[in-house]
């Protein structure tokens, strides 16, 4: 399964359809409770596609895609900034992501530390597999989804601790794909530098929408590559 933590559903789905163009992808639609799932279907073989902003639904579509029999979970996204070296649009590989939430508390409640790991191999074959055009961290971040609530003294905390950001699906991404002994990993990158004051609002944000677009695409590249096999 590979799925898209964050907002704007349609314009994550033509990235999704512009980065598989050439390979005659067949997609499909699903019924009922699944009427939102992107799937679709290559060389004979199943793919799902999600885009969901935090965990709650999330983890109800990735539940059934591991009974269904999905080999790996990617999660693509982008983060808040906690390293005031990170750039925007610097990609972060999580090495873990410390999540105390319902999420994580009820597919892995044997993780007293709260820190949900992802399949350390395939993070790693992710982080090569990026383009030495961009600057990857590997690292540790932190779930947190209640984004409007958190202070800067939060943000303070978390970056003293050594976390490279802060987002909103990984730690239930790696909780859920663990109880079912599923591989997952995540690839996000820097949208806004946190710890340097950095904001979503600031100019500089939205003048580096065509840095956003290459490296999102760069994302979903990675990603599929690993998810086919090519």
């Amino acid at each position: 399964m590979l799925m898209w933590g964050g907002w704007n559903r349609q314009r994550k789905i033509s990235v999704l359809q512009k980065s598989l163009a050439g390979r005659s992808a067949e997609f499909n639609n699903l019924p009922g409770f699944l009427e939102r799932m992107i799937e679709f279907v290559l060389a004979d073989k199943t793919y799902w596609f999600d885009v969901s902003y935090g965990g709650p639904r999330l983890c109800e579509y990735l539940h059934l895609a591991c009974l269904f029999g999905s080999q790996k979970n990617i999660l693509l996204g982008t983060c808040g900034g906690l390293d005031p070296r990170a750039d925007a649009c610097d990609f972060v590989i999580p090495t873990f992501s410390y999540g105390n939430e319902s999420t994580t508390r009820v597919y892995q409640p044997e993780v007293s530390d709260h820190e949900h790991f992802p399949n350390k191999e395939m993070s790693a074959r992710l982080a090569r597999a990026i383009s030495s055009k961009h600057k990857v961290w590997q690292g540790p971040t932190v779930t947190n989804q209640a984004m409007m609530g958190e202070t800067l003294e939060d943000v303070k905390r978390w970056s003293e601790k050594g976390y490279l950001g802060v987002e909103m699906e990984a730690a239930t991404v790696f909780a859920v794909s663990n109880h079912f002994a599923v591989p997952s990993a995540a690839i996000l990158f820097v949208g806004d530098n946190l710890i340097r004051g950095e904001t979503a609002l600031d100019a500089a944000y939205k003048n580096a929408r065509q840095l956003k677009e290459t490296t999102e695409s760069e994302q979903y590249r990675v990603a599929l590559a690993e998810l086919l096999g090519s």
